[in-house]
Formats: C-alpha cells, structure tokens, sequence
C-alpha cells in the first residue's frame, strides 16, 4: 500500500510539473505570437506608409554607413560595436558636441566604454526591437519630435535619462545618436558604476572580449571567486557532516544529505553572489541571478528534504505507539505538501522572471474547482480517513461490528477499510460511511462477560434450590480468568411458566474468545455433574391441562371421528 502510495504521490508530482511546463509554453507561445503579430503590424504601417508616401527614406532612414537612419537601427549598431570591443566604432553613435570643457579632454572611444560598462552595471536592460524603426521616431511619445527616450538609469541622488537625438550629419543628413546630454553625464554614471582602480589594471591584463556583458577579467575573477566558494562551502559542510556523523541512525543520514546537498549549494551560491557583487554584475547576470533559478531549484529540493525528515521521526512515533493505521496516512499528506513546496517555488521563480502569476493563480482556482467537483467521493473518503486516523475508533487485527457486519479489520486504506467476516468473506466499506457510522469494537473489550439461565423443575424443594445456587458459585469460585473486580453471581430470580429459573453471570478475562469458550465448557460439566449427585432435575418444556365442568353438568369431550361420551366413559 505504501509502495502504491508513493507511486500515486510521484505521478502527482510529475503531472503537476508537466502542467506547469504546459503554462510556460503557453505563456512562451503567446509572447512569440504576440510578438510576431507586432512584427507584422509595424511591417503593414511601413507597407502603408510606402504606399501613401512618395518618399521611401522617411521611414527606412536615410542610408549611412553606421546604420544610424532611425533609433533602433542606431541602438543596435552602438551595442554591437560596444560588445565586440571595437569602441572606435561606438564612439560613432555619441553626439560629442557642445560637452562641457572639462569633457573635451576625454577621448570619444573612451567616453563610450565608460557608457557600455556603466549601462551593463547600470542595470540597463535595452531592448533594441522596442525602439521606433522610423526615421522620425516615435512622435506619440510626448518628447520632441528629435528625441528618443530608450530608460533611465537611477542614481543616489537623481534619475538620468538615456536619449537618443537626431542630429545633422557633416553632409546634413539627419541621422541619430545618443544625445549630448546623455554623453555629458557618462562620467557620473561611470563614477557610480564604472570599475574601481584595480578593476581598470586588470582589464588591461587580460584581452578585451566581452561575453555576457562581462569582459574576460571579470570571467577570470568570477571562476577564481566560484571555485574559492565552492571548497569553502565543502569544507564547512564536511566539518558538520563530520560533527553529526557520530550518531548512525536513520535521522541523522538525511540531516547530513540536506547539509551536503542543498546547504552546500546555497552556501557556494552565496559566496559566489558575494564575488559577482565585488565584480560588479552586468544587465544579463543580474537578469540570471535575479531569475534565481538554481536558488530557487536548491530551496525546493532542501524543502522536500526536510519534509522527509518530519516525516520520517512522525512515522517512528506513530508506529511506536502502534498506530500502524494512522502511519498508512502520512504517505499522501506527505506528498500533498511535496506538490505544494513545488507549486510554490515554480510560482516564486515565474514572478522572478517577469510572468503574471496572477493568471496562474486564476487558473489554478478553475481547474482544482474542476478537479473538487469531479472527486468528491475520492475526497470525502481522504477526509474520513484524517478523522479515522485522529478519533481511532478502531485500529487493524481488531474486531469490530457496523452496518451489520461482524469480522476482523485487514486493512485501513485513503479511500476504505477493509474487513475480513467472521464467514471468511471480505467486505469494503469507504471510509466516508466509517467516519459517520456507528462502530462497535470488540476487539477492545476488556473481558467477555456470560449471562445464562439455568432452569430447573418445579418439584424442586427451597432447599434443593439453595444448594443449587451455592454449587454454582462455589464452581465459580475464584475461577480462571477471574478479575477481583468482578466477582461471579448467581441468583434463583424467576418463576418460568415451566420451571425455576437461576441466573449465572460471571466475567472472563482477557477477552480471549477461545479461552472463555473452554472454560464455559467446563463450568457447564461441572454443573451437571453436581447437580446430578445432588438430585437437582433440569426442567425441560413441558405443558399441563387441568379439565373442569360446571356444578351438576356432565363434561362432555368431542373426538374427532367419533361420537359424543360422557364424562365417566371418557375418562375410562
């Protein structure tokens, strides 16, 4: 039962993850249709626009060998150059006029590394497909026609917004770049996010590619820094692994699996976030860390693990105290909580990376609606179960009596008990009608009692009688299975229609039925055997006609077949 139960508890689990790999796709389906839709869209506005306007360049931009005829393709060609290392090129998407005097020192390259890194750790995250593909930028925007906003970086103590401004090019082209207000406030953002002294000496050590925002310095010192946390996450683990090792027993192995599996890792993890911090993260490793999805993958699994450990210590209480009944339930329970740690940190993990949980949610309240009105039965039977197992009215090997059968309990189930008859017959009854019927348990009796009557004839003498009485106490006597507490009785209590009437009652304990039917046998024997050397006659059924007549009247007896007599021949 309890192997079918875990079965049950892992298809669960993994029918709810599919589920929710299902939504994801879902989700993931819509956004990529949602934004193919879009795609399209903006394509039909260019094809009408072509269409009703005569000249082409307005919306494709005019042609420029940077690729700067309209803000989105100027964004993407500045963060390619940028990403590439090649900040000759960047420097071509800056507006480099008019900055303050104390800026026209500074090289433009220079200028537009210092943006790249501070956009990176910044927390900058610019989606190039959002920005206008129109020459003329998005005139909905409430900026000036010229000017593009594509996010804001905060500071301390001020917001800076990242614009992109259309200005005229040596042969007087309009063309885009990003505003000389923005490159003015490079050197604040760079003071605020930019690398600290030794950061700038060893990004001239090492060569300057950059992957995931981060240059190749920064992967050197992140490896150096994870792999630095990693065995000082196993030598702390190790020493309490060490430390509670000394107690072999079931409990403490899955303490030390928790200490060297989840522990260790959300230990590594820390130590390496601290490295990433001092590094100084870019817009793609913040996005990773905070999606969090190996904390949040350890947190669950941790979270099951300690689960099992609850559960584990509850089972050995449980099945110390005899309760095996009551341990049979903690297999669902146990894997009900399992389903909700997930369905909780899958949800914590969707809200990290942006997704609605709210639909989620919306969702999951119509299909367990759905799923509590297709398993009513299922779940009344799961509720009698948790009241079978907090009231114990009765427990397995016991006998009990309801709804008029008598037998032994084989089994208690999540849905039925099942019971063996006193016919040998097996018999189911859900554990809804268990919990709300009346039980009779047997099984706890404390003894079994006898009450009996003994009857014997009407001719016997008062003295007879008394002697009666006084041998069947004296056989009963401090008899086997006698409890101090409930000593024997016998009484001459009625007069039957047929014969004297003693009642005999006595207790028999344990309330072993076997042993109190051999020890009934013997009573019985010696019973008889006294009262035969005694004389003392049992009655047996028996009927007496008494025939009377009226004063000075013949009594007349009809038989059939023959004809009427008169008293005297009759009686002769």
């Amino acid at each position: 039962m309890t192997n079918n139960n875990q079965r049950i508890g892992h298809c669960i689990t993994i029918a709810v993850c599919l589920i929710l790999t299902g939504l994801m796709t879902i989700h993931n389906a819509i956004a990529q249709t949602a934004s193919q839709k879009a795609v399209q869209q903006n394509s039909k506005e260019e094809k009408t626009e072509k269409k009703d306007e005569p000249k082409k360049a307005l919306s494709a931009g005019p042609f420029d060998e940077f690729e700067r005829g309209n803000p989105r393709s100027s964004v993407k060609g500045f963060f390619k150059a940028a990403r590439n290392g090649d900040f000759e090129r960047s420097e071509k998407y800056l507006d480099l006029r008019n900055l303050p005097r104390w800026m026209e020192e500074n090289r433009g390259s220079e200028l537009a590394r210092q943006f790249k890194i501070a956009l990176d750790r910044g927390g900058l995250w610019v989606d190039p497909d959002l920005v206008s593909t129109k020459a003329e930028g998005n005139l909905e925007d409430g900026l000036p026609a010229n000017r593009e906003i594509i996010g804001q970086i905060k500071l301390p103590t001020r917001t800076i917004d990242i614009l992109l401004q259309q200005v005229p090019r040596k042969d007087g082209v309009y063309i885009w770049k990003f505003s000389n207000r923005t490159v003015a406030e490079i050197p604040d953002l760079y003071r605020q996010f930019g690398y600290k002294p030794f950061e700038e000496r060893l990004s001239k050590l090492f060569p300057d590619f950059t992957v995931l925002g981060w240059q190749s310095w920064q992967w050197v010192v992140f490896l150096v820094f994870t792999g630095l946390g990693y065995l000082a996450a196993l030598l702390a683990t190790w020493i309490i692994g060490l430390m509670l090792s000394r107690r072999d027993t079931e409990m403490g192995h899955q303490i030390r699996k928790i200490i060297k599996g989840p522990m260790r890792v959300v230990l590594w993890l820390i130590l390496a976030r601290v490295g990433v911090e001092i590094i100084g993260p870019s817009a793609t490793i913040q996005s990773a860390f905070r999606a969090g999805t190996l904390l949040t993958i350890t947190f669950a699994y941790a979270s099951m693990l300690l689960i099992d450990i609850v559960f584990y210590w509850w089972e050995k209480r449980l099945l110390k105290a005899g309760q095996d009944a009551a341990s049979i339930l903690l297999q669902p329970v146990r894997t009900f909580l399992k389903i909700v740690v997930v369905l909780f940190f899958v949800l914590l993990w969707l809200d990290n990376i942006g997704f609605d949980v709210s639909k989620v949610f919306a969702g999951l309240g119509i299909g367990g609606l759905a799923v509590a009105l297709a398993a009513q039965d299922t779940l009344k039977n799961f509720i009698g179960s948790i009241m079978i197992l907090l009231d114990k009215p009765y427990r397995v090997g016991q006998r009990i009596v309801v709804k008029g059968h008598d037998g032994i309990v084989e089994e208690i189930g999540l849905r039925s008990t099942k019971m063996r008859l006193l016919t040998g017959h097996l018999t189911t009854i859900p554990n809804d009608e268990m919990a709300r019927t009346d039980v009779e348990n047997i099984g706890r009796r404390p003894h079994i009692r006898r009450l009996t009557n003994i009857s014997i004839t009407y001719d016997t003498p008062k003295e007879k009688v008394e002697k009666a009485v006084s041998i069947i106490l004296e056989i009963l006597d401090n008899h086997e299975g006698m409890d101090a507490e409930f000593p024997p009785r016998a009484y001459f209590n009625e007069f039957n229609p047929a014969s004297l009437n003693l009642l005999v009652l006595y207790w028999y304990h344990p309330a072993d039925y076997w042993g109190f039917m051999q020890h009934s046998q013997q009573v019985n024997l010696q019973i008889m055997q006294r009262f035969e050397e005694e004389g003392i006659n049992f009655a047996f059924p028996t009927t007496t006609t008494y025939l009377t007549q009226n004063d000075g009247q013949p009594l007349h007896i009809n038989v059939a077949g023959s004809s009427q007599l008169t008293g005297e021949s009759a009686l002769a």
